[in-house]
Order: structure tokens, then C-alpha cells, then sequence
């Protein structure tokens, strides 16, 4: 069922995790260097454990950084 998550908005899946009352846990990724993110974030991994679902997030857009 987990896997239906990957690619969507977070806002999505959060709304759905709350919905059915699961614990959860998320961290965002961010891309090394002189990177920029923006945009909303989507869902790119996600480990379900009997008690807790994990999930990695990513920001949909990114972009060398203007200095």
C-alpha cells in the first residue's frame, strides 16, 4: 500500500497518514554543493514498520545557486 505514496506531494500523504492514524516520521534530502531548492516536496522513499511509517522526502525543483 506504501508504495502508492512514492512520487506524490507530501501534503497528500500526510493528509492520508493522519487520516488512517498511523505514526510517522520524515526527513527532507537536499542536494550537496551549491545547490537551490524550492517547490513543494514529494515523497521518495518510504519504509513501513508495524508500529511507524518513514518516509524521505525530496523538493520537486532545484538549481545551481546564484551568488
Amino acid at each position: 500500500m506504501m508504495d502508492v505514496w512514492l512520487g506524490r506531494n507530501w501534503d497528500e500523504v500526510k493528509a492520508e497518514l493522519e487520516r488512517i492514524g498511523k505514526p510517522y516520521a520524515f526527513q527532507i534530502t537536499r542536494p550537496h554543493g551549491k545547490m537551490e531548492t524550492w517547490g513543494s516536496c514529494r515523497v521518495v522513499r518510504v519504509r513501513e514498520f508495524d508500529d511507524h511509517v518513514e518516509l524521505i522526502l525530496a523538493h520537486e525543483k532545484f538549481s545551481p545557486r546564484q551568488t
